[in-house]
Order: C-alpha cells, then sequence, then structure tokens
C-alpha cells in the first residue's frame, strides 16, 4: 500500500520552477516591508473598514446578521449608532461624506470587501490562524499575487505549452505595473479579479478540450463565467474581461471548429458570468444593458446562430452566411446604441475604446492614475518583453487554433485598451505575459533544436551553427536580465545621481503610501501621517469632522476613526469642489463653507505640506541670521520639483472648485500671455487672503531666481516681486525662516494650530540632497469661529 511516487524529472524540474517563481513574486510583492507593515495607497483602508464591519457583526452574531441585518427606524439621515448594526446590504456608513453619508454596497467593490471579510473568518475562525484583520488584509494581496503567478503557470502552458507557461509566470512574478498594483497592503481591486481572470480563462480552455464530455464542459464553462462575473463585483476594470470573451465567441464560429458539442457551456458560460455581475448591487443587473454585458450576449448568440445556421447552409457558403450575419450583428449593435438602450456608456469606457478621447473634468484630469500611459513607460515596463510579445501573435496567427485566438483577443485587446489609463497597464501585462511566453517558447525551440542528420557524406564546412546558438543564447539571457536588474527586481545599489541605470529604479522598492505620504520621496519613509492619524484619534472630539482634500478621507476616517467629508470615492464631486473652493477662498467666504459643511459639530482643517529648507548663500535672505529659505518644493537632481502634498495640488483646488485661476495662479495653465508655463507659485493675492495662503505655517518673503554672482559662480538671489530667472527658468516662492504661522497654538480667532506632525521642527536630511533638509508636515487646525 505504500509505495514511493514516481515523478518524472521534467516533472520535478518544472516544480521547482515554479516554486522559484511562486518565491520571487511573493518577495517582490512584500518587498515594502522594510518600510513598514501598513495597508498601501488610499483605497484599501475603505476596504479594510467595509470587510471589519463583516467580521465583527459575523463573529457576534453570524453571517446572515452580518450581510442583511436591518435595524427599525434607520435611515439615512439618522445619525446614530444604529448603523453599526447594519448588515452590509443594508449599511448607511455615517462615518464619511458627512453629513450624507454613503450607502456602502451600491458604491463599493463588494466581492472584494467581502471576499477579504469572508477569507478572514475562514483562516481566523475555522483553522485558528491568529491574526487579526489588518495584518491579514495586508498580506493577503501579496499571497494572492504569488498563487495568480502559479495559475498563470497553467493558463499559458494550455496555449502554448510548459516553457511558454513558465515563462508567462515569470513574466507575471515581475511585471511592474503587477507590482505596483499588488504589493504588499494592497487590499483593492485588482489582485483579487485578475486572479480569478485567469482561473476563469483555464477553465473557459478546458472547455473545449475534445475528450471532455458535455456535463463536464457545462460545469466548466459555468464555473469560469461566475470567476468572471464575481471579478466585475470586485473591480469595475473586470468589465474588460467579460468583453474580450464576447470578442472570443464572435469570432469563433469563423474557425474550423465543430461548436455543437460546445454550444451549451457558452450559454452556461454567459448566464454564470451575467448571475456573478448582478448578484451584488455594483454592477448589479445593470449588467444586462453594460456595453461589456452585451457584448458577452452577442458572441453567444452568434454562436447559437452559427451553430444553427449548419444545418442549412452549405459548407462553401457557411463563412460567406456568417460574414452577412455578423454585419448585421454590428448594424443591430450601431440601432440599439442609437436608441439609447445602451447603459453605462461612461467616459470610462469611451477611453477606453479611444484612447485618445479623454475628460475635460479637472476632477478626473487630477488624479494620477487617470493620466495617459507614455512609450517610456512601456519600454521600461517590458523592454525586450514587447519584441517576444510581436513575435508570440504572428506565431498565434499562423496557428489559428482557439488557444491561439484567445491569446491573439487578449493580447492585442489587452495592449490597446492600456494606453487609456496609468491604471490599465495591468491589462498590458496579463497580454504581455500570454503572448511573450509564446514568443519565448518559440525563440528558445529554435535556438536548441538539434541539427538534422545529413543521409548523404557532404564535404565538412565550416558552420557555425552551435557557436551562433551559444551567441543567440547568450544575447537572449543578457536581454531579459539586463531590464531585470536594472527595473524589475529591487537592486540593493541606490540612485545617486540623474541618468544612472544600474541602480534601484524597481517599483517594487518603495514604501506604502501612508509611510511616506504619497510623496516623491518613496523610498524614505518618515511617521508624520500615522503619528497625526493618532493625534486625530487621541486628541479630538469623538464628534469632529475634519476637512481636508479628498485624498486623506479613507485615512481620517479609518485610522484617525474621526469623520471625513470627502474621501477617494469620488462619489460626490459637488462636495469635493466645495472644499476646493474653501481652501481657495478668503477666511470668511471659508468660515461659511465649513459652517455648511460640519453644521454645529467641532471642526478641523487639515493641511499637508511638503517642502524643503534651502540655503541660499545670501546673509539675512529669509532669516535675521542665516541665508536659509522655506520653499514649497524638493530637491530633484539640479533643481526642484513638486513633492506630492497639498502645495503640489492646490492648482486642482482651484480648477475643481471653478475659480479665477489668474487672480489665483502667477501664470495659470489657461493663460496664452506667460512666456513659461507656471500654475505652481501663487500670487500675493492668494497667500496673502485665501484661507490655504493663511494656514501656510510660513511668511512670504520673496521669489527664489537662479544667477550668477559677480565672481562668476552659479548664486541663488532673493527677490521681491515674479521673474524669470536665466534661460527662463521659473523662480520659486519663497517663506522666511523660522516659520511663524498666522494661526498659531496661542490664536484665539478663526484656527488654532492644534497640531504639526515632527518634520516640520525637525526637518531631515533630503534623500536627493545632502545639503538641503526636507519636510512633510501634516498640519491640524481646530477651527474656533464656524459661524462665518
Amino acid at each position: 500500500m505504500l509505495k514511493r511516487p514516481i515523478l518524472s524529472r521534467r516533472a520535478v524540474m518544472i516544480t521547482m520552477v515554479l516554486s522559484i517563481i511562486f518565491s520571487i513574486a511573493f518577495i517582490i510583492r512584500a518587498y515594502a516591508a522594510k518600510y513598514g507593515f501598513y495597508l498601501n495607497e488610499f483605497d484599501p483602508y475603505y476596504d479594510y473598514y467595509a470587510a471589519s464591519h463583516v467580521v465583527t457583526l459575523a463573529e457576534q452574531h453570524g453571517i446572515f446578521y452580518a450581510l442583511f441585518n436591518n435595524p427599525a427606524n434607520c435611515g439615512p439621515s439618522v445619525l446614530t449608532s444604529c448603523h453599526t448594526q447594519q448588515g452590509y446590504f443594508n449599511w448607511h456608513d455615517i462615518q464619511t461624506w458627512f453629513p450624507y453619508g454613503r450607502n456602502v454596497a451600491a458604491t463599493s467593490q463588494d466581492g472584494l470587501q467581502l471576499a477579504g471579510a469572508f477569507l478572514y473568518l475562514l483562516f481566523h475562525d475555522v483553522f485558528g490562524i491568529p491574526i487579526t484583520l489588518y495584518d491579514f488584509l495586508v498580506l493577503l494581496p501579496v499571497f494572492i499575487g504569488a498563487f495568480t503567478a502559479v495559475m498563470v503557470y497553467f493558463l499559458v502552458r494550455k496555449i502554448a505549452g510548459e516553457a511558454a507557461g513558465l515563462f508567462g509566470a515569470l513574466v507575471f512574478a515581475v511585471s511592474p505595473p503587477l507590482i505596483e498594483r499588488g504589493n504588499l497592503g494592497w487590499f483593492k481591486s485588482e489582485p483579487l479579479a485578475i486572479f480569478l481572470f485567469v482561473g476563469a480563462s483555464y477553465l473557459a480552455l478546458t472547455v473545449f478540450d475534445k475528450e471532455r464530455r458535455l456535463r463536464s464542459r457545462i460545469m466548466r464553462a459555468a464555473f469560469a463565467g461566475f470567476l468572471v462575473g464575481y471579478a466585475n463585483t470586485a473591480w469595475g476594470g473586470s468589465e474588460y474581461f467579460m468583453a474580450a470573451f464576447g470578442l472570443v465567441f464572435l469570432i469563433l464560429p469563423f474557425l474550423n471548429l465543430d461548436l455543437s458539442g460546445v454550444v451549451p457551456a457558452i450559454i452556461s458560460f454567459s448566464a454564470a458570468a451575467i448571475f456573478g455581475s448582478a448578484m451584488f448591487p455594483r454592477p448589479g443587473v445593470s449588467i444586462v444593458t453594460n456595453p461589456t454585458g452585451l457584448a458577452l450576449l452577442a458572441g453567444s448568440l452568434f454562436v447559437i446562430i452559427a451553430q444553427w445556421s449548419k444545418s442549412w447552409v452549405k459548407p462553401t457558403e457557411y463563412r460567406r452566411t456568417m460574414v452577412k450575419f455578423l454585419f448585421a450583428f454590428v448594424l443591430a449593435g450601431l440601432a440599439v446604441m442609437s436608441f439609447g438602450l445602451v447603459g453605462g456608456i461612461s467616459l470610462r469606457y469611451l477611453s477606453a475604446i479611444a484612447p485618445w478621447v479623454r475628460s475635460s473634468s479637472a476632477l478626473v484630469q487630477s488624479v494620477a492614475e487617470q493620466a495617459v500611459p507614455t512609450g517610456e513607460d512601456y519600454f521600461t515596463s517590458y523592454a525586450i518583453l514587447l519584441s517576444f510579445a510581436v513575435a508570440g501573435a504572428l506565431i498565434a496567427f499562423r496557428r489559428r487554433s482557439l488557444p491561439s485566438l484567445y491569446a491573439l483577443v487578449i493580447g492585442l485587446t489587452g495592449l490597446y485598451v492600456s494606453a487609456g489609463f496609468s491604471r490599465s497597464l495591468v491589462y498590458s501585462s496579463v497580454a504581455l505575459m500570454i503572448l511573450a511566453g509564446i514568443g519565448f517558447a518559440e525563440l528558445t525551440f529554435a535556438l536548441v533544436k538539434p541539427s538534422a542528420t545529413p543521409l548523404v557524406k557532404k564535404k565538412p564546412a565550416y558552420s557555425t551553427r552551435n557557436e551562433m546558438k551559444v551567441v543567440f543564447s547568450v544575447a537572449l539571457v543578457a536581454l531579459i536580465v539586463i531590464p531585470a536588474g536594472t527595473y524589475w527586481i529591487p537592486n540593493p545599489t541606490p540612485c545617486t545621481s540623474v541618468g544612472q541605470i544600474f541602480c534601484d529604479q524597481s517599483p517594487a522598492d518603495g514604501g506604502v503610501s501612508i509611510t511616506n505620504g504619497a510623496t516623491v520621496f518613496t523610498q524614505y519613509p518618515t511617521n508624520d501621517w500615522t503619528q497625526t492619524l493618532q493625534w486625530i484619534r487621541q486628541n479630538t472630539p469623538t464628534n469632529s469632522v475634519v476637512i481636508a482634500w479628498w485624498d486623506y478621507g479613507y485615512w481620517i476616517a479609518v485610522m484617525g476613526n474621526r469623520t471625513s467629508v470627502d474621501d477617494n470615492g469620488t462619489i460626490n464631486a459637488t462636495r469635493i469642489a466645495q472644499v476646493g473652493r474653501m481652501f481657495m477662498s478668503n477666511t470668511t467666504e471659508a468660515l461659511k463653507i465649513i459652517h455648511q459643511i460640519a453644521g454645529d459639530r467641532p471642526a478641523y482643517v487639515l493641511l499637508f505640506l511638503t517642502g524643503s529648507v534651502i540655503p541660499t548663500g545670501q546673509a539675512n535672505a529669509c532669516s535675521e541670521s542665516t541665508g536659509e529659505c522655506y520653499i514649497l518644493q524638493v530637491p530633484s537632481g539640479n533643481g526642484f520639483i513638486a513633492g506630492g502634498g497639498d502645495e503640489s495640488k492646490k492648482q486642482w483646488f482651484i480648477r475643481i472648485g471653478g475659480l479665477n485661476e489668474s487672480q489665483l495662479l502667477e501664470c495659470p495653465a489657461l493663460s496664452v500671455s506667460c512666456e513659461n508655463l507656471d500654475d505652481f507659485n501663487l500670487t500675493p493675492y492668494a497667500i496673502q487672503d485665501t484661507l490655504f495662503g493663511q494656514l501656510l505655517p510660513f511668511q512670504f518673503a520673496g521669489f527664489l531666481v537662479s544667477g550668477t554672482s559677480s565672481s562668476g559662480t552659479a548664486s541663488i538671489n532673493l527677490v521681491s516681486s515674479y521673474e524669470f530667472g536665466p534661460n527662463g527658468t521659473l523662480p520659486i516662492e519663497a517663506f522666511a525662516y523660522p516659520y511663524t504661522p498666522t494661526y498659531g497654538p496661542s490664536s484665539t480667532t478663526d484656527f488654532r494650530l492644534a497640531y504639526s506632525s515632527p518634520s516640520l521642527a525637525n526637518p531631515y536630511t533630503c534623500p536627493t540632497n545632502s545639503q538641503v533638509q526636507c519636510f512633510d508636515t501634516v498640519l491640524v487646525y481646530q477651527v474656533l469661529n464656524d459661524t462665518g
């Protein structure tokens, strides 16, 4: 009964390689732990908050209670503790978007939040693993990413063999866009959604195995469809995957395949995908009239018609008939759209279909992940993989099998839609892990396959085939290793100069956002935000309302445990514009807005600033004894750039708030009279008469302009008015040293500086310039007079 298992050498080697790939994927994604063990970015904090709500109720009252309990007389306008007992699908959260609150299930990624909650209950409450929910969710995306890399092997192997599968898994493990949006603490949509999609794709391809029985095909297709549908509830971007399957089904009838055994499976897949999407409020039943849902349904219907047409169309006329049907489908789709029967056609879909279409909304333009990726983004992220992908696409096109069709559709459409937003680069990674795997495998086989033995003896020739194999192999390895060593994999060599190539440029080597405030200093953690949130939690009244720019709303509500007025959900653009106007209006108007927002509850205003203290070389320039000045920029290369605090976002306060740029910015982006574009420096009016200017803890001293001293050396000059430096360089606003806030800790009118984080009083040495000190301080002002 006990026998030693028999394993082939090939199986052992593949298992070892997969173990290495799993380890690489895990280590790279967990690498940020050296900067601190926190949830990353902003959205994961609210997803954790929602998951915690479900876990708490489930452990106290059971799962059904946690999902569906609905206390009587607990409507949206009731601001009491009854909301803490509402089940997830009835939960109206009053901790955010005060005083309106938020219907969580209708405005959240339900599938992600519930998956995090139930996985935790499984591992903690069932398996007994001693871990907190917070720590579990910090680690969850790391494990999901590593397991997805292994699943990629099985998917790509199904398409192009084991070598392609292993290479595709390695590409997934080290892909910079996937690392950036799936590393430690990234309890957000993409990791789970891509995991579900890879699993669904593998199951969907197995449906077409010739030896598989009909019942097995239907069951596998239904499970695959459900995974795609559930992915839609975890990430809105997953709807692309549904549309991609619909496109595969549209092309499927043009292949020489027997569709009789797969039509029931395709129907099962589509029904399960629609059900999986509609089971939660978001996207809900509207998925049926959604463009991606209609694309899937149209593809399924087209396969049914194709199979039906075989019963009455001559084989020689089949393709021509299907082309006619396809043309009719396109016309019908255009007609449906023209009558307004297609819902949910937002700018997001238009940007995916036509990446050159951009939003004119200032709110959309202000979001970094909405930026258009450049050619440099693709090259630094993929390098030689792009060439492998081109080869893989050509090979897949020549084969014209179902797996090759799938690879082409996912590969080409994934690369295309990734051009819409920076966030969409994950689609290009999914595309390249498939196409590059095919191209790599084919090239490798061409290099290593043995030469044919000649049947006739020939005169010896000076052949270089074996030598060229070695040369090509070395070149191939180098082309993969060089970009991996310079950008994909963390490099122990720090980048100390501009243009340095062989240094740490990996996105894996960066702290989570809360450790650096999402500033440009990703590799230099500070405690400013964590200490500020702790102070807010411990030193403000429990019914306080904290007003800040929407970037920080989740941190304030979840980690600060205080009510916020706007957050990263951006579900109320009017409120965000109102906060922008508050910051950039005069104090009287700002106090009126604060009263409108906070009502009669204690109010605080939070401001986050990054900047530096620089020596100008001029005595008494900005201080009584030294030449040091405060500036709201940080060193970069031979100059200075915006660091990433509110000083870097104030132009969006103005634009989203619908205010007059020319009154507030020295050289606004909308102006045509400026010789140089400058939407960073504020006008004297903005500094002296707006709440933002008044909350700056500094006093304006002038402008710093680069120049030349009498001895011919470079110098920095302080001037009183706005003027350009040599070659049209822009001036930098300078502030007096040391800092003296307008509303200090002893203020008794309007505002009082209640807290400032450590780096303002104790700046640190800038990571990019040892001669300059930097700060990224969080200021919390108590509102003393909110009646206007």
